[in-house]
Parts: structure tokens; C-alpha cells; sequence
């Protein structure tokens, strides 16, 4: 007798902390965010600090682009705030080795310098800036634009996290249907190999 294959239905059930259109269950939701800021001048650091409000956020202060580079690796903030006159690695040359790395492709950087020149603020962006505020600044000004940073980067974070859970659930949804399968195939496999067999023992019969 042949059996026909069967098809099943599987679902995949998120835990609550895994789901990926639930709100509520990012890490960065759970934490304050952290901010690197990079400035040589030290009184401009903690201007910057007080304005974000450490209330809100986590603070990296760094005064050299080697001390940035060491605090990102360490610590992967939510977001850069990069001075471009720097006097040992410019804010421009921080950003493209950061932005070189895969750890850093959804992290946002923001350049908080006085340097107006259009050729700068072009590399700036080329090297994979997200953002460029000129001094003076207004504060509600740099806080609205750090917050919509960090808004985009925390909507990547879900996107890719969606992403990687549903290719997983695809994986287990493919693999589920083809045990299915290859169970419900087996019977059938087994009859096909006797009909291919008859006219072998009817050559034989006829013999």
C-alpha cells in the first residue's frame, strides 16, 4: 500500500523576551544609553556631559582619538560624539576605523565640532558619519539629534534581531517538514523499489 505524504504545521512560540516586535524587552530599553564623547578640550567634555545629563545616560569621556578607540572596543556605546580637531587621531580618522569594524556598522556617530569647512564635513559623512552639529550649538538642539540617533539605531537593532529570529524559525520550519518527509516517503520508497523489480521476475518466470 502507498501512503501519501502528509503535511504538518509547525509554530514557533517566542518567549517573551525574545519576541521581536515586543516592546519592552531591548537591552538598550532596559539601560541607559551610553555615550562616548570625544573632545580634547576637558571643559567641553563636561559641558557636553551636563547637558546630556548623566541622569540619562551612560558617559565615556575621552580627551585623544587613541583614548575614543580604546573606550569604544571596550565598551561598544550607543553613540559617538566625535570633535574633529584632535590633535593625535582627528575625529574623521576615529570614525573610519571604528566604522571599518562589523561591531560598529548600527552605531551611530555624531561629529560636535566649530570646523566648517565643506570639504571636512563631506569626508566626514563618506567615512560613515551619521551626523555633523557645528559649534555653537543650541543644547535642546544636540539632544533632539542624539536622541533621533539613537531611535534609529535602537529600530536596527530590532529589525536585525526580527531578522535573525525568523531565519532561525525558517531553519526549524524546513527542517520539521522535511523529517515529515522523509517519514511519510518511506513506505512509499519501499513499494516503488518492488514495481521496479517485477518485470526482473517475470523475465525470470517466463524463463
Amino acid at each position: 500500500m502507498i501512503q501519501a505524504a502528509v503535511c504538518t504545521t509547525t509554530i514557533i512560540c517566542f518567549p517573551n523576551e525574545m519576541h521581536p516586535f515586543r516592546n519592552g524587552n531591548i537591552a538598550m530599553e532596559r539601560r541607559k544609553p551610553v555615550v562616548l564623547i570625544l573632545d580634547d578640550v576637558i571643559e567641553n567634555v563636561k559641558v557636553l556631559g551636563s547637558l546630556l545629563g548623566r541622569d540619562k545616560y551612560s558617559l565615556l569621556l575621552a580627551s585623544s582619538g587613541q583614548q575614543a578607540i580604546q573606550l569604544a572596543l571596550a565598551n561598544l556605546p550607543d553613540v559617538l560624539l566625535l570633535d574633529v580637531m584632535v590633535p593625535d587621531i582627528d575625529g574623521i580618522s576615529v570614525c573610519r576605523y571604528l566604522k571599518a569594524k562589523p561591531q560598529f556598522a548600527n552605531i551611530p556617530i555624531i561629529f560636535l565640532t566649530a570646523n566648517a569647512n565643506p570639504k571636512d564635513i563631506s569626508l566626514a559623512y563618506d567615512a560613515g558619519g551619521a551626523d555633523y552639529v557645528l559649534k555653537p550649538f543650541h543644547a535642546r538642539e544636540l539632544r533632539v539629534r542624539v536622541e533621533t540617533q539613537l531611535d534609529i539605531k535602537l529600530t536596527r537593532d530590532r529589525l536585525a534581531g526580527a531578522e535573525k529570529l525568523l531565519t532561525n524559525a525558517y531553519h526549524l520550519v524546513q527542517q520539521d517538514w522535511q523529517d515529515e518527509v522523509d517519514s511519510a516517503s518511506t513506505p512509499f520508497l519501499k513499494e516503488l523499489e518492488k514495481f521496479m523489480k517485477w518485470p526482473s521476475k517475470i523475465r525470470e518466470l517466463e524463463n
